[in-house]
């Protein structure tokens, strides 16, 4: 039965993402909007909630998180952001991507309180709910890869409507291998950390300092 619930689940989010773009694309900065982040809550509370009458927030996994894995969740990310910026210091130099310590910090301080609250409104259902029922069931490897696949996927409209690659059929897939690639890593800190919140800080982290 849960089988079919998390498949309700996941026509519920992907219908109200496309139906959401579409609408965002008639605005100017529509991509700017966070409301596309509260679509998987927002469905598992319509089809798990509502229809199905199952109890929803003993699957968040918004639990205490490990000390070590919540401050690899910070550092690791840290660490990768400079190696990205330090590239592009030595070689676009003008354009680099941070120039002071204080916007270094401001994206730290917005990268562990804002972004990352965002963040869980999606991690508590690919990272929590999706993550508890599939692992009732199947391994964690075989978790990790349905939810890959079913969370890059979700990407797409992002992918297809706002990002003019230069050749969409190598660009749009190699998209979504990273996404993948990077799911697997957010699973296996998921399943080691035992909670939700490394996740969620990590993602964020990552996106700012990648980002600039």
């Amino acid at each position: 039965m849960k089988n079919y619930v998390l498949l309700r689940t996941m026509f519920c989010i992907y219908s109200l993402t496309v139906l959401t773009h579409y609408f965002l694309t008639f605005l100017e900065h529509g991509r700017a909007f966070f409301v596309t982040m509260i679509i998987p809550l927002l469905s598992v509370i319509i089809v798990q909630k509502i229809f199905t009458k199952l109890p929803i927030l003993s699957t968040f996994s918004f639990t205490k998180p490990k000390w070590s894995w919540l401050l690899a969740s910070i550092f690791i990310p840290f660490l990768l952001g400079l190696l990205v910026h330090s590239y592009f210091y030595l070689t676009h130099h003008p354009s680099f991507l941070i120039i002071t310590p204080s916007q270094l910090s401001m994206l730290l301080l917005i990268g562990l309180t804002i972004s990352t609250g965002l963040a869980l409104l999606e991690v508590v259902v690919w990272r929590g709910n999706f993550h508890v029922y599939l692992r009732q069931r199947y391994s964690f490897w075989s978790t990790a890869t349905l939810t890959g696949v079913g969370w890059s996927l979700w990407h797409l409209p992002i992918v297809v409507l706002y990002k003019p690659y230069m050749m969409p059929a190598v660009g749009i897939p190699a998209y979504l291998l990273l996404l993948f690639v990077l799911s697997i890593v957010l699973s296996i800190i998921r399943e080691v950390g035992q909670s939700i919140v490394p996740v969620a800080i990590s993602w964020n982290d990552e996106c700012l300092l990648l980002r600039g």
